[in-house]
């Protein structure tokens, strides 16, 4: 199914007052629940926005930067969105389009046969495993695409989804080719300065020389004298330095204002820099996703389908499309979702890994469809 969004023309983004949208009357419930959810699921801090037909309606910090430390998360405490990062490079490479300085159809040298569209559907042929590793140990670019170049591909171009960190990031290179100009240059340029995203970055150094940024934990399990688990400890862990070494597939920082504020574009709050035409091919959905099917698999009484197009991933849930990305790095877990027939949307960005984000959005789309009470965090 098509999606068609009606686009709304704001010369300036306000927040809404709580007369002007009755999705105003579900933040006092959904405050209350994130509270209640992160001490049940032992997440230290969360950053959480709602975007309601156009206008920005909640953005707020929750717990802590770090455990064990009084620094509380605020709208502008920098995380690591992970693959939420591959929506953002999207949109860059749909403004390129438009203005025509690159095409869906450029062929991409390192695969044969395959073009930008590929790329971007993860639909290049080229299998993903042992790629992540080659990231996680601290390969480059250039490494990657020498393996690239040697690889034969299980399927045909435009075939089956297989999810590709290091295919992903050749829009990169591609965006640098045709620019002639740093990827972090050109993103800044075209899309972060114009929607006034100051504290979003694709390099490592931008993240790392902030000083209100989460630390990032992992839950673990601890377990007695005969093996049984007693216990989940909250421990902090180092950041992944390695994938900002790919920014167009993971490799970005931001904090919930930014987030907040790309949301409200995608969804039609700036068409003078994001505009309908820019996004209704990269978020129609064009391949099934199995391994979104695989994870969704308990949920099966509301996701139906789930899909990916060029950047996007989409899901229908309980019979309305949802377009999504979600981002997971080693401490970090990040959802950025909305509903374009509703024009509601919702950004969680998250400093443990849990699958928190991912359920709490659920819950969210839940109050607002009013669909019957389901019990998603449990």
């Amino acid at each position: 199914m098509r999606l068609f969004f009606s686009y709304f023309i704001l010369t300036t983004m306000a927040y809404a007052t709580a007369q002007a949208d009755p999705v105003i009357s579900i933040l006092p419930k959904l405050e209350s629940f994130i509270h209640k959810s992160m001490q049940q699921k032992k997440i230290p801090g969360m950053a959480v926005a709602v975007v309601s037909k156009g206008k920005i309606i909640y953005t707020q910090g929750f717990g802590m930067r770090a455990i064990g430390q009084p620094a509380a998360i605020n709208q502008k405490t920098l995380f690591q969105i992970g693959s939420i990062s591959k929506a953002i490079s999207s949109t860059l490479i749909a403004i390129l389009n438009r203005e025509q300085q690159i095409s869906l159809d450029h062929p991409v040298e390192f695969i044969p046969g395959t073009t930008l569209r590929h790329v971007l559907s993860h639909t290049t042929g080229i299998p993903p495993a042992g790629f992540n590793a080659l990231i996680e140990r601290g390969g480059s670019p250039l490494e990657a695409q020498e393996k690239l170049q040697s690889m034969i591909p299980e399927e045909e171009p435009g075939g089956k989804f297989a999810y590709h960190n290091v295919v992903y990031n050749l829009l990169t290179h591609i965006i640098e080719d045709h620019s002639n100009a740093s990827f972090e240059s050109v993103l800044q340029r075209k899309l972060l300065k114009p929607l006034n995203m100051t504290g979003t970055s694709s390099t490592w150094e931008a993240f790392i020389s902030e000083e209100n940024r989460v630390a990032v934990h992992v839950l673990k399990k601890v377990k007695g004298k005969k093996g049984k688990i007693i216990k989940t400890a909250v421990q902090q862990v180092p950041y992944r330095k390695d994938y900002t070494n790919f920014p167009a597939a993971g490799g970005f920082s931001s904090n919930i204002d930014d987030m907040a504020l790309f949301l409200a574009a995608v969804m039609g709050a700036r068409p003078d820099v994001i505009s309908s035409q820019d996004l209704d091919e990269f978020i129609h959905p064009v391949v099934h996703t199995p391994d979104q099917w695989r994870r969704t698999q308990k949920h099966r009484d509301r996701i139906t389908q789930t899909q990916y197009g060029l950047g996007w991933r989409h899901m229908t849930f309980a019979d309305h499309p949802v377009v999504f990305h979600g981002g997971s790095l080693r401490g970090f877990c990040t959802m950025l979702a909305f509903l374009p027939e509703q024009q509601v949307g919702i950004v969680i960005l998250q400093n443990a890994e849990s699958s928190l984000a991912f359920l709490l959005s659920m819950q969210f789309f839940d109050w607002v469809l009013g669909l019957p009470s389901r019990e998603w965090i449990k």
